[in-house]
């Protein structure tokens, strides 16, 4: 009874979390909103075949508060080793909304950051990401958004709408470019996609809340002003079948074993897996300027997100490099068929790269489930050193908590490694 709770809080959750972030408005033709954020980003992105990027030690971390704080302590900290540092920031600027503070942190060696302000915490999801991929943090009235120094804080997404056909089902499909973006020229984007896609940008929907929202697109401009990697994000939709939608079929899940199965008019996850590596990846590498190859593209979610995004990644890794898993439910299957599926694949050097996040055993996040994972890649041979996985044991299953440390998954996609989590 306790599982069948956890599964249906869990549905209950997310679901309301990213109807929130991710209501729809538009009348199903091609959007473009130019009202999108702008970035001065002029360094060119990294070249297909060249070697990856040093990870760097020393990064500029950036705060703007909008309470305009008199003094503000960067509070950092390894989320695995429990190392901790206190840096003092810098006032570097300010005008009728927020003040704005910075220091120098070592992203080496932390990968989380929490902020005083004049000598008292922050209250709510206050544990963020710090990593070469993060610009900063802006407290507004009642959360913690992404922030990129010198940017304007209008956080919503430019989009096309497309719409592609998979098993004799429609998806909505969004496709995010950067400001400067410019079809005709040669310059080339890595790709990100996204699942849950329409919770995980800002769009600004009638509805659609802020508040919560992952907003990747103000993160991935954040990472491509830091380092020079410009990106593309494809937001897949899914809706109240999701729980069907991403779920790979494999095996019988455990869930629909123990408790029966529900009947959805959509793919099944192993035929979702296929529709994005087969159709999406090959219309969006047909009609956007991007890199073909795997190292360039990843695949990112929460949830049933987290574990279709791990799922298609293992299954079609010449295409997809990186994956972000996001508090997987990987609770769907038993250790039995894991391992039987796992045991049937190819782990070698040219491996993807994992981003495993997941927080303690409370709410609905599974701890277990996941550290088994992580245990059982590494007893049948995936190499250790494509592996980060991120535990924190106050961390929630919430959308709050993906968006905090969603830079961290940026970080593994473009220098192959998040060197705090590093044993």
């Amino acid at each position: 009874m306790k599982r069948i709770l956890s599964l249906i809080l869990a549905a209950a959750m997310i679901a309301a979390l990213l109807a929130a972030c991710g209501s729809e408005d538009t009348d199903g033709a091609a959007v473009k909103d130019e009202t999108a954020p702008t970035a001065d980003v002029t360094e060119k992105a990294e070249q297909e075949g060249e070697e990856i990027p040093e990870y760097p030690a020393a990064h500029t971390l950036y705060f703007k508060d909008s309470q305009k704080s008199a003094e503000v302590v960067a509070n950092f900290f390894n989320s695995d080793s429990g190392a901790k540092a206190d840096v003092v920031m810098t006032k570097v600027s300010e005008d009728a909304d927020a003040v704005t503070f910075s220091c120098e942190g070592d992203c080496s060696l932390y990968n989380m950051v929490t902020f005083t302000c004049d000598g008292e915490a922050i209250r709510g999801f206050t544990e963020v990401a710090f990593n070469p991929c993060s610009g900063g943090w802006y407290r507004t009235e009642d959360d913690l958004l992404p922030y990129i120094e010198g940017s304007e804080t209008d956080y919503r997404a430019a989009y096309d709408h497309v719409k592609l056909t998979g098993y004799g089902y429609e998806k909505n499909i969004y496709i995010w470019t950067p400001d400067g973006y410019d079809p005709a020229s040669d310059e080339k984007y890595a790709t990100v996609y996204m699942l849950d896609g329409q919770g995980m940008l800002f769009f600004g929907w009638d509805y659609q809340q802020l508040r919560g929202c992952p907003v990747v697109n103000t993160q991935i401009e954040a990472m491509a002003a830091a380092t020079g990697h410009k990106a593309i994000v494809v937001a897949i939709e899914s809706d109240v079948a999701r729980g069907n939608e991403l779920i790979p079929r494999f095996a019988v899940p455990y869930a629909e074993a123990q408790y029966g199965s529900q009947e959805y008019d959509c793919m099944d996850g192993t035929q979702f897996a296929d529709f994005v590596a087969n159709t999406l990846a090959p219309y969006v590498r047909e009609h956007y300027n991007v890199y073909p190859d795997a190292l360039h593209t990843a695949i990112a979610g929460g949830s049933f997100g987290g574990l279709e995004a791990f799922y298609i990644t293992v299954e079609y890794p010449e295409v997809f490099g990186t994956a972000g898993a996001l508090s997987p439910s990987l609770f769907v299957h038993n250790d039995e068929a894991w391992t039987e599926y796992l045991r049937a694949k190819t782990f070698d050097d040219n491996s993807p790269f994992l981003y495993i996040y997941t927080g303690g055993e409370n709410d609905t996040d599974k701890e277990g489930e996941v550290t088994a994972m992580v245990e059982r890649l590494q007893k049948l041979g995936y190499p250790a050193d494509k592996v980060a996985y991120h535990y924190y044991d106050e961390g929630v299953h919430s959308s709050f908590i993906w968006r905090n440390v969603f830079s961290e998954f940026l970080t593994a996609m473009v220098f192959r490694r998040v060197a705090p989590l590093e044993k």
